[in-house]
């Protein structure tokens, strides 16, 4: 009888054990949808990484998302640019945002 609960007592632990260490390497895996939201969201910042930082752009994005909330793209956009590089930019950003890829979500450090 003691070696029959001593068996079984094995069996489970063993049971547990093995369930435990095929769950947890899923719950840390980021799902595909994830990974591609993050690249796409990478390649487009490494394409102007040269705008992240600008004010334009960021003005741009936060602009282009809203409308894309709000699925209305503006056709003006009323701002005083300093350089034709900061127009650029803001038109890159306005760009991403009516995309639905808004720069605030991003600023979280990973």
């Amino acid at each position: 009888m003691h070696k029959q609960v001593q068996r079984i007592a094995m069996f489970t632990a063993l049971a547990i054990g093995t369930s435990a260490l095929s769950v947890t390497p899923a719950l840390a895996i980021p799902t595909t949808q994830d990974q591609d939201h993050h690249d796409q969201y990478q390649k487009d910042r490494n394409e102007h990484p040269e705008y992240v930082n600008n004010k334009y752009y960021q003005l741009g994005n936060k602009e282009g998302y809203d409308d894309h909330k709000k699925n209305l793209q503006r056709k003006e956009h009323n701002h005083t640019y300093n350089t034709d590089m900061d127009k650029q930019a803001h038109d890159y950003g306005y760009q991403q945002g009516w995309e639905g890829k808004d720069y605030h979500e991003h600023q979280k450090p990973n």
